[in-house]
Order: structure tokens, then C-alpha cells, then sequence
């Protein structure tokens, strides 16, 4: 079943953003009254193809892009009457403003994706903590400020940005790092007194782009508030220890290898502390008691331990969820503005993160391909709405400023020729063009390779 949401989700991803992609070119194309052949989204063997009136559209095989064909000299022989309407007998503004389309239209996209989340409202958990780790980044510019003396705090700002959820703190320290600065700056405000404290110069040194598992707010010290929730399941994994243990929704756990389990985050403990052993389970079901024998999953870490799995999900109160849970909602013209400025800060962060990269300075197992787009549109098909838009709407501002790059076989490699064609008045030479395709091709061959590689090691590992 993952696999085939996996499958749904990467189509209906990939459809949208190709799809509109090569809509910016053929729509602007026609405003110029330049002819087009096909409008195809996808390639290989063709699903479906209607001809209309001058233009064949098709759907095929494979999602991973799409194309949309002119009539031009350049590609073959043109009938006499199309000949003012061919690509290449076009002014350089012309072309240049059809090829610029597609990635337009995309970054256009994302935009309009990133309001309406904003108007239909984001869910996130709040970014409440209650114990900093011992000689943790957090705690040394903790000590220079105050003692938390047990009171639980919430975090109000990251570098001077207003932050309402911990995804919120997450994206900004991201931000922070992918720009090399070495520290940030918190406000804090005690949920009991409300004093405020401001934390200066929290060192980010010990956080690792290349390492993608890594828990950047555990490693600053944060130790994010646990309510003590009830051990009911709420969620079984399929398949996995639990299920084939025979535990159900809503049943309660009461004690796991002989230790009672009064709380969700003992439960936890006690099931990581016996990775790969069989457990007695005794657990509670419409009034009843009963038990059962789980073979827990082995799971390691990034430091070589290995920590016990279950399989399960907590079911956790709808009261609770209310207490800290945030909600971040705009009126229309508000929201506008903030999917704007989110899309310009990901899209700085994004352009940043591909400069390091090709300097070296950032491993390129940061890269992602089809295969991970694919996982990650299952899930986020089958978590909600809002999860679905965001991944809809950074797939096309990344497809955006992946067709603005200047690489031959891409848009952006097309329109670096044009630019140069605006400058010396003529257009760039054949032999030129010839050369700079193959490598743009090899490039981009190169890249995918690494990308696909990446996926297959992320899966394969879990």
C-alpha cells in the first residue's frame, strides 16, 4: 500500500508542477502567435494524445518532466505560411521571454501555494521546553542569562524572527547554517511569569549540514516539553512487532518486559532499553486484560548504540493536542505576503545550499531524487492537506530555480545564450550551442545519477 501511495503521490506532484511548468511556455508562446507542434507531459511511449487545433497534446510514460515543441527551422523543414511563426524567426526578447516562463510560472506556484496554506491554516507543535541538556550550546548561554528552575519556557524568536512552532525554529537554524553564521541569537518567555530572557550567541558549530539525521534542537540542548500522555495506541504500523503481536487501536499498555508503564514516555523508554529481545506485554482492551509476546525491531543510531521499536503510535488526547498545538492562519492579502517572503527565503536558502555544493562545502548526499520525491509524496498524501501543499509547493520552487540555472539542456542554460545574443547582436554559434548541450547533458546525467543514488541509500536504510 506505501508503495502505491508513493506511486499516486509522485504523479499527481510531478503532474502539477510539469504540467504548469510547460503551460508558462506554450501560453506565452501563443501570446507571440508562435506555433506550437506538442505539448507533451512526460516522456516515452505516449498514454493519450488529443490533436487540436494546430497543437497535439500527450501524456507520457514517464512523469519526470515534460516538453513543448515550436515549429522551427532549426528542427526541420517549415511550411511557407508557418515561417513567421517559427521559434527561431523570433526576436531575442521573444524567445528569451517564452523560455523564462516555465520557471516563472513555478516560482509563481510556490508562491500561491505558500498563501493559501497560510489562509487555510498551518498546525504545528509549540515550541515549548522545560530541561536544557548539561554542557549542551543552549545551556552555556543559558547560564550567562537566568536558571530555568524547572518552569517550563517557549521559545518566541530565533535571530530577531518571530517563531510560533518548533518546524518554525528548525527552517531559521537551517536558514543560519546554510549562511555560516556560527551563532544565534533566542527569546525565550517563561510560561508561568512570563519574564523574557534574551540568549545571546548560541553556538551552531556542533550542528552538521551533511548530516541529515542529526536532531539539531536535541544537539542545542533543547529537550522539548512531554506532556505525561496515557499509553493507548493510536497508530499500529503494519507489519511490524505490534501488529503481529496482536495489538489493536485504543488498547492500553500496562506493563512491557514486567515494568508497569504508567506514561507514553516510560513506555518509550522501556521498549528502546530492549532492542531485538522478546517481551511480555500486557495490555488492556474494552475492559479486559490480556497479554502477549512482542520480538521487538533492533534500530541503531548515528553513535552505534541500537535502541528497541515497537511498531506502535500514541493516541493522544484531543485536549492535550489543544494545549500545544499552534496555529498559524492569515487573512487573504496577510497571507500573500507571507507565502511571498517564505518563498523568497527558501529560494535564497535552496540557491545557497546548490553554491555550496558545487564548491564542495556541502556533501552532495543533500541531493534528493525521484525515488525520495516519491516516498515523500506518499506521506505526505496520506498526513493532510497542508502537508501535501508544502511539498507541492517546494517541489516547484525547486524545479523553478533548478530551470533557472545556467546549465545547456535546461531553460536557464537557453537563456544564458540569449543574454550573450542581447550583447554581441548576433545569436551564439552552433558549435557552441553543440558543445555546451553535451555537457549540460552530461551534467545533468551526472546529477541524477548521484540524486538516484541517494535514494536508494536512504531507503535502504531506513
Amino acid at each position: 500500500m506505501t508503495v502505491l501511495w508513493s506511486i499516486f503521490g509522485f504523479i499527481v506532484v510531478m503532474g502539477v508542477v510539469v504540467s504548469l511548468h510547460e503551460w508558462g511556455h506554450y501560453q506565452v508562446a501563443r501570446w507571440f502567435n508562435i506555433k506550437v507542434l506538442t505539448f507533451s507531459i512526460g516522456f516515452g511511449k505516449t498514454l493519450y494524445q488529443k490533436q487540436g487545433k494546430e497543437t497535439c497534446f500527450k501524456i507520457g510514460l514517464f512523469p519526470l518532466g515534460g516538453f513543448v515543441k515550436f515549429v522551427d527551422e532549426r528542427e526541420g523543414t517549415v511550411a511557407e505560411e508557418d515561417l513567421p511563426r517559427a521559434f527561431n524567426r523570433q526576436n531575442v526578447y521573444k524567445r528569451f521571454a517564452v523560455v523564462v516562463a516555465g520557471p516563472i510560472v513555478n516560482l509563481l506556484l510556490a508562491w500561491f501555494i505558500f498563501a493559501l496554506m497560510y489562509m487555510i491554516g498551518i498546525n504545528g507543535s509549540k515550541p515549548v521546553f522545560n530541561q536544557v541538556s548539561e554542557q549542551s550550546p543552549l545551556a552555556v548561554s543559558i547560564a550567562k542569562s537566568t536558571s530555568l528552575n524547572n518552569q517550563a519556557w517557549s521559545v518566541l524568536a530565533v535571530d530577531h524572527q518571530p517563531v510560533s512552532s518548533w518546524q518554525m525554529v528548525h527552517e531559521i537554524i537551517l536558514s543560519a547554517l546554510v549562511r555560516q553564521k556560527a551563532v544565534v541569537d533566542m527569546t525565550i518567555e517563561s510560561l508561568t511569569s512570563q519574564q523574557r530572557i534574551q540568549l545571546t550567541d548560541i553556538s551552531l558549530n556542533a550542528l552538521d549540514l551533511n548530516a541529515p539525521k542529526q536532531n539539531w534542537l536535541r544537539t542545542l540542548g533543547f529537550e522539548p516539553f512531554q506532556p505525561l500522555l496515557p499509553v493507548v495506541v493510536g497508530e499500529v504500523v503494519s507489519d511490524g512487532p505490534a501488529d503481529k503481536g496482536g495489538l489493536r487501536y485504543k488498547d492500553t499498555i500496562l506493563e512491557v518486559a514486567g515494568q508497569p508503564v504508567s506514561d507514553w514516555l516510560t513506555f518509550v523508554n522501556v521498549v528502546q532499553s530492549h532492542p531485538g529481545e522478546l517481551v511480555r506485554v500486557s495490555y488492556k482492551r474494552e475492559g479486559s486484560h490480556y497479554r502477549t509476546d512482542i520480538l521487538l525491531e533492533q534500530v541503531p543510531l548515528q553513535d552505534g548504540r541500537l535502541i528497541g521499536r515497537m511498531g506502535v503510535g500514541v493516541d493522544v488526547p484531543k485536549k492535550i493536542i489543544a494545549m500545544y498545538t499552534s496555529t498559524v492562519q492569515y487573512a487573504p492579502i496577510d497571507a500573500f505576503k507571507h507565502g511571498y517572503q517564505r518563498s523568497v527565503d527558501l529560494f535564497g536558502i535552496s540557491l545557497v545550499m546548490l553554491q555550496r555544493m558545487f564548491f564542495g562545502d556541502v556533501s552532495l548526499e543533500n541531493l534528493s531524487g525521484p525515488l525520495s520525491i516519491a516516498q515523500f509524496s506518499g506521506k505526505a498524501l496520506q498526513t493532510g492537506l497542508i502537508s501535501f501543499l508544502s511539498l507541492l509547493g517546494l517541489i516547484s520552487l525547486s524545479i523553478g530555480l533548478l530551470n533557472l540555472l545556467p546549465i545547456p539542456v535546461l531553460d536557464g542554460g537557453h537563456l544564458l545564450y540569449y543574454l550573450v545574443e542581447m550583447v554581441k547582436g548576433s545569436p551564439v554559434s552552433e558549435q557552441v550551442m553543440a558543445v555546451g548541450q553535451t555537457i549540460g547533458f552530461v551534467l545533468i546525467v551526472g546529477l541524477m545519477f548521484v540524486a538516484l543514488f541517494n535514494d536508494v541509500v536512504r531507503i535502504s536504510h531506513g
